[in-house]
């Protein structure tokens, strides 16, 4: 694993697919082997569910 990236949200639900686009993107780009871990502190709108659906999309994205 060259780079793990890890971000802690709050109702962040609109900007996760963006970002984890672009994250993806310069990864692929660099040819790193990498990892996004999303830490939900709490979220109140539908953040777990978008983290959920990029995970079944990309098995390097984990969710907590």
């Amino acid at each position: 694993m060259d780079i793990s990236v890890i971000i802690p949200l709050y109702n962040e639900a609109e900007s996760l697919p963006e970002l984890t686009a672009w994250i993806e993107r310069v990864m692929e780009e660099n040819r790193f082997s990498y990892e996004i871990i999303f830490i939900n502190d709490g979220s109140s709108d539908n953040s777990w569910e978008v983290i959920e659906q990029l995970q079944s999309k990309n098995s390097n994205i984990h969710g907590i």
